[in-house]
């Protein structure tokens, strides 16, 4: 009896769970982290939105895979994935959609001439736009908001024998400056967002500088909301806003659990919150 009644309150949950899940998280190690981290759920949560859920099953998880790239998720059989968790899952309107980045640092380099680079940006958003595509091409009324990146930390991430990780990618860039690479991130984001710029069901909030508006360096007499977005490209993200692994290992990319509350509630607040007053707020009331 007690096993009768166990299954059906895992069948009433996970219904409700179908019911209330609108958002889908795809992408790399970024919207892996934030899938994991489950975010989201407390950032709806905590401004009003108890009832609107990131979709948590074996379909979601298929399709936020840390150290994806854009040209990984083309292939067919992995964009696949991505629609037949939107078939599948049909209370799912809102894509969150965060790549581009992998593809970026595993390709660039400061020696890379202007040729070169135009060439590599082309692909990524080509890439993007042909996920884009497919996602749209699932049902009409799905929206797809872009959230990408905010400034990396190869300065302090990299001295450490157990940050080999950081180290290799900052060599494998030729060792660029923060202006150099945070420059130059901004301008290949820069080119991702005429994605959304196009098209009426694609969005996009910008990350660049939030760290650094949240955390400051106060070290440094810089206090916590001095910089103001899109921060300061001579700067990397303060370290305190970065991942820490093992309990003692920094990353040089990837936020904590802290930062990305942060970038959530930001996204929350410049597009959730519209999506949901507009499609859902009524069925609440």
């Amino acid at each position: 009896m007690k096993n009768g009644i166990l299954i059906i309150l895992t069948f009433l949950a996970n219904t409700i769970h179908a019911q209330n899940a609108k958002v889908l998280i795809v992408g790399d190690s970024w919207a892996q982290q934030q899938y994991s981290d489950q975010v989201h759920d407390a950032v709806f949560d905590v401004n009003g939105y108890p009832n609107i859920e990131v979709l948590r099953n074996a379909d979601a998880t298929a399709v936020a895979i840390d150290g994806t790239t854009a040209a990984d998720w083309v292939v067919p059989s992995e964009l696949q994935k991505i629609t037949d968790a939107l078939v599948n899952n049909p209370s799912v309107d809102t894509v969150q959609l965060t790549l581009g980045g992998n593809d970026f640092l595993d390709n660039w380099n400061t020696a890379m001439s202007q040729q070169d680079v135009d060439n590599l940006k082309a692909q990524i958003v080509t890439d993007l736009q042909t996920i884009v595509d497919a996602i749209l091409a699932v049902n009409i009324n799905i929206e797809i908001i872009m959230s990408f990146y905010d400034y990396p930390n190869f300065e302090d991430t990299t001295n450490d024998p157990w940050e080999f990780i950081c180290a290799d990618i900052r060599t494998g860039m030729l060792n660029p400056t923060p202006v150099e690479l945070n420059s130059m991130a901004l301008e290949f984001t820069n080119a991702f967002v005429e994605i959304a710029n196009q098209n009426p069901k694609v969005f996009h909030v910008s990350h660049w500088g939030r760290m650094q508006n949240a955390y400051g360096f106060p070290n440094n007499g810089i206090q916590p909301g001095d910089i103001q977005l899109p921060g300061d490209v001579t700067l990397t993200s303060p370290l305190e806003a970065m991942r820490v692994h093992f309990g003692f290992v920094n990353d040089c990319f990837h936020l904590a659990p802290e930062g990305y509350d942060i970038l959530v509630q930001a996204l929350y607040e410049d597009y959730y919150q519209y999506r949901f007053d507009t499609i859902y707020k009524s069925l609440f009331e």
